[in-house]
């Protein structure tokens, strides 16, 4: 039956002037109210009950409801019957829900920082934590990545209270009674023929919606996992699972690199996933684990309470905080800032950068490129500087650079020397990986940094050394080249003028004009 809507401008109780429709579902529609006396929005929920009774119970409800204050909930404002219709005002939170967080990072090809994920499910944990302590409890039995709202100043609401049930010696009441959850989301308890829903469900909606907000797949339905399992298949594939089929699709569509002139972006990892491939994996493992054992399909084998899914998921913030260090953004020589992915770096390289700065020591870095670097490390992956360019070792890495730079041993040469530099593995820098082709320049080793003896007594006497430092660079190895070849055409030239001169009869006969200039004289080699 097609449930009437409320027209936009009607007043409602006096106070509450509708805007327009929010949602509707089996219990009615959701509108935007402006309450008339503080000029303040709210959302005005439409129950459809029948007799006494069912209002009865719903006002039961409500007094429930009005208790329930906590810093991410919607705040109960009202409760009123108006034409057969029985309607409930809280607190209208305007921002956007998880799902439509997590859609608009995919589509800007951004990631949400994990910490700032488990920052979110923390604050919602908080809030069905507060629910199950009240008497008696009120389970939600709808936590979904849709039911939480996220506010511009980035606070975590949980919303949508129309699905839920407060347990009172196992009685059902006409609010969780609309419908039986999401799927994916919902326990088989919840489900007609189940146990009976208590907090144990809704630790296992918040499993779920962890698993979503990691990997941006909907978790599978009780009906799904239960016939793969009697498959012999896993229920609900593990994060590593997850991103070992992403990667295999990724690698897929790179293969076609040479045959496209680009890969095919929905081949493309999202950048979102990518960072769990970054995480050490002690912590992916545990972050796993959790998700694995709040979603058990046997209530006992889950966490028997919301605090202690909180704990463990406090304790992966804990070592996941200190291990997000990121390396600083490369930046062009003229000082332009360069989007590292805007290339779309291959994600072991991204690995082994990121990788390189979880394992830092802090406060040590490269003088030159800023890059952090461990505490073992003698030179730096990045830019090829290397220890021995500054006495102390890395520990004295952690200066400025420009002191850094300062106080490195000049390289100086002789006029009538010049020190070849050894030959060196290839550097690539970050800047140079572009359109999948890799420009490699050579650096110096460190032994050609140091002086040598003849420089050291040159320097001593006062020589001006003022050679450059490298040898022939390519730039004027190029150059000599064009003028080589500009010479060897003037050659050509002057032998073919005097070759139609010849043949014109304007020079003598007896020389051919190819043998002119043999007959100059040699000129002296100077020693």
């Amino acid at each position: 039956m097609m449930i009437e809507t409320i027209p936009p401008g009607t007043i409602m109780r006096g106070q509450y002037r509708i805007e327009r429709a929010l949602g509707s579902g089996g219990f009615g529609h959701v509108y935007l109210a402006v309450d008339l006396r503080t000029n303040q929005p709210c959302a005005v929920k439409e129950y459809l009950v029948t007799g006494a009774s069912g209002q009865a119970q719903l006002q039961h409800e409500a007094r429930v409801l009005s208790r329930l204050h906590h810093p991410h909930l919607p705040s109960f404002i009202d409760a009123f019957s108006e034409r057969g219709r029985y309607y409930v005002v809280l607190s209208y939170i305007e921002g956007r829900d998880l799902t439509e967080q997590l859609r608009l990072a995919r589509q800007h090809d951004e990631a949400i920082p994990l910490p700032v994920i488990l920052g979110w499910l923390l604050a919602v944990c908080d809030a069905v934590q507060f629910l199950h302590s009240q008497q008696p409890p009120v389970i939600h039995r709808d936590i979904k990545p849709d039911n939480i709202r996220i506010t511009s100043d980035g606070t975590a609401y949980l919303v949508d209270l129309g699905n839920a049930k407060a347990v009172a010696d196992g009685a059902r009441t006409l609010f969780f009674a609309r419908h039986q959850g999401t799927p994916g989301y919902a326990p088989p308890e919840q489900y007609p023929g189940g146990s009976g829903t208590d907090p144990r469900s809704d630790v296992y909606a918040l499993g779920g919606t962890l698993y979503f907000a990691l990997t941006m797949q909907e978790p599978a339905s009780v009906s799904a996992r239960n016939q793969a399992l009697q498959q012999g298949h896993s229920g609900l594939p593990s994060l590593q699972e997850q991103l070992a089929r992403l990667l295999a699709e990724e690698k897929a569509g790179k293969s076609f690199r040479f045959e496209a002139a680009r890969p095919t972006r929905g081949t493309r990892m999202p950048r979102h996933v990518a960072q769990l491939a970054m995480l050490p994996p002690e912590i992916l493992q545990r972050l796993n684990a959790i998700i694995q054992r709040a979603m058990a399909l046997k209530p006992t084998e889950r966490y028997q309470s919301v605090a202690e899914f909180k704990a463990e998921l406090r304790q992966v913030l804990e070592q996941l905080q200190p291990a997000r260090q990121e390396p600083p953004t490369p930046t062009a020589e003229r000082g332009r800032a360069v989007d590292p992915h805007k290339t779309q770096p291959d994600l072991p390289q991204l690995y082994e950068d990121l990788h390189q700065a979880r394992t830092s020591t802090p406060g040590v870095s490269c003088p030159v490129c800023q890059m952090p670097l461990a505490s073992s490390q003698t030179g730096c992956p990045r830019c090829g500087w290397t220890s021995l360019q500054a006495p102390g070792g890395p520990a004295r890495s952690a200066r400025s650079g420009s002191q850094a730079s300062q106080e490195q041993p000049q390289r100086l040469v002789l006029p009538s020397t010049r020190v070849q530099a050894a030959p060196s593995a290839p550097v690539v820098s970050d800047s140079q990986r572009q359109g999948g082709l890799i420009r490699t320049r050579r650096r110096p080793s460190p032994a050609s940094t140091a002086p040598s003896p003849s420089t050291q007594a040159a320097q001593s006497q006062g020589w001006p050394l003022s050679l450059p430092e490298k040898g022939l660079s390519l730039r004027t190895a190029i150059v000599l080249t064009a003028i080589a070849l500009a010479v060897l055409l003037l050659v050509f030239v002057f032998l073919f003028l005097i070759a139609s001169a010849h043949s014109a009869g304007s020079l003598p006969p007896p020389l051919p004009g190819a043998l002119l200039l043999l007959t100059l004289p040699p000129l002296p080699l100077r020693r």
